[in-house]
């Protein structure tokens, strides 16, 4: 069977290039992404595997007249916060001021303006070439987001195999472009409700099969005995969580103030910090280079935003032997649950609740439904909380959360996640195995 999947932000997500390859061993696979994306990929590209370039947005006066209805009028999904964040996020990536200057202009108006324009609507009106070859290819893989409206446009239009897998936690949350005619592929049971909640899409059309990201953690756990340790001291570990440059200086504030708590009712521990890898300048984190009881986790990151598989393991590693894991909500206080790590979101730090604001970074929709809500306990809402928690650090009240989400994840190897994500016809019943550690 020939496989295509289609990627984008391909330098940066290791797992995905690790279910290629692994794919790769059993079947055919052809790596679609867009003209932009070359230079990522072709420098990533598993061996073996072909690369071909997406080539089927047309310039045509109707494509320009839709495709600026949609960027205006798109519905968007139900938690609007998380929408709203990401676009703010990217705006303030973009490559140059002017270019920064018209997306939050763009922002600005979507904010005012009727949500009324459906996702599949706007497939159905777009005019693609049918330049790309892929009348060899017989099941297609897309990853969320979709890197080419155009291209799952003929994918649905010419009734092709097509599935998207929800590559995390958050995309339902933040992404507006969920059809309601292809297969979705999914965490979790609580992942599948989410686009179901937050799209409409029917839960016929989605399926569980598992996180990619988490295959790392069942490698880990499998040499977990052997481990050593990167620091010789005791210390919490703080994974930095913002890439918007405005709220980013906020979390560093917060570090200052976790790291003067530290000084004052734990002086023997130090507080690690792990940068956010995908902001670009990590000069914003120098203000507090100099606090005395903390220094900086950060050599895993390459020039191209890519980590290296081994700072994977690494991550997992100072996770395992910190004293406790803060954030104030990323991924990687989820991962930490897998662990015997307490891990705590921090819901302090900021002045207002409202509008593009700290607290709504930290009460975005998936921090709230799949962390907090579970065990309260776990979010720390004030310094003198702080306090209190880190003279307290070894209840075993902190560890209930680790309980609850290991209950709720599937772990397993890449091998076993890839029979699952290209698998037609599933016929694995149950769960991979869970772990319950704790």
């Amino acid at each position: 069977m020939k496989i295509a999947f289609v990627v984008s932000f391909f330098d940066f997500r290791n797992d995905v290039r690790r279910v290629i390859a692994e794919v790769a061993k059993q079947h055919e696979v052809v790596v679609l992404g867009n003209p932009g994306q070359v230079s990522a990929i072709e420098s990533h590209l598993p061996a073996g595997v072909e690369f071909r370039i997406i080539r089927e947005r047309k310039v045509t006066a109707w494509n320009r007249v839709w495709e600026r209805a949609y960027l205006l009028f798109k519905q968007i999904p139900k938690s609007e916060n998380n929408y709203y964040l990401m676009q703010l996020f990217l705006a303030s990536n973009a490559a140059t001021k002017a270019q920064q200057g018209k997306a939050l202009r763009i922002l600005r108006w979507t904010k005012r303006l009727p949500k009324i324009l459906p996702y599949d609507n706007y497939l159905d009106k777009l005019q693609y070439s049918s330049k790309t070859q892929l009348d060899d290819i017989d099941q297609f893989i897309l990853y969320t987001s979709i890197a080419d409206d155009y291209l799952l446009a003929r994918l649905l239009r010419e009734n092709r195999t097509a599935k998207v897998y929800v590559y995390s936690w958050d995309h339902a949350c933040k992404n507006p472009r969920f059809s309601k005619r292809v297969e979705y592929l999914c965490w979790s049971e609580g992942t599948k409700e989410d686009v179901v909640e937050l799209h409409g899409v029917p839960p016929s059309q989605i399926r569980v099969v598992g996180a990619s990201q988490f295959c790392y953690i069942h490698e880990f756990l499998a040499c977990e005995q052997s481990l050593t340790r990167s620091f010789p001291f005791d210390y919490i570990y703080f994974g930095c969580a913002v890439g918007i440059p405005e709220l980013a200086r906020q979390e560093v504030e917060v570090i200052r103030r976790v790291a003067e708590v530290m000084a004052e009712c734990r002086p023997e521990l130090t507080l690690v910090v792990r940068p956010y890898p995908v902001m670009k300048d990590w000069r914003l984190y120098d203000e507090i280079r100099q606090l005395p009881n903390l220094i900086f986790d950060e050599d895993f990151r390459n020039a191209d935003l890519s980590v290296a598989e081994n700072a994977i393991r690494e991550k997992f590693e100072k996770i395992h032997f910190a004293q406790a894991f803060f954030h104030l909500g990323t991924t990687m206080g989820l991962e930490a649950c897998f662990t015997e790590t307490p891990s705590f979101i921090l819901d302090f730090g900021y002045e207002t609740t409202r509008g593009l604001s700290l607290y709504n970074f930290i009460h975005q929709y998936q921090n709230d439904r799949h962390l907090i809500n579970l065990a309260s306990q776990n979010a720390i809402t004030s310094e003198a909380e702080l306090s209190t928690i880190l003279g307290n650090l070894v209840d075993p009240i902190f560890l209930e959360l680790n309980k609850r989400v290991q209950s709720q994840y599937r772990l397993q190897s890449f091998f076993e996640f890839c029979t699952r994500l290209t698998d037609i016809n599933p016929t694995l019943t149950g769960d991979a195995h869970r772990v319950t550690r704790i």
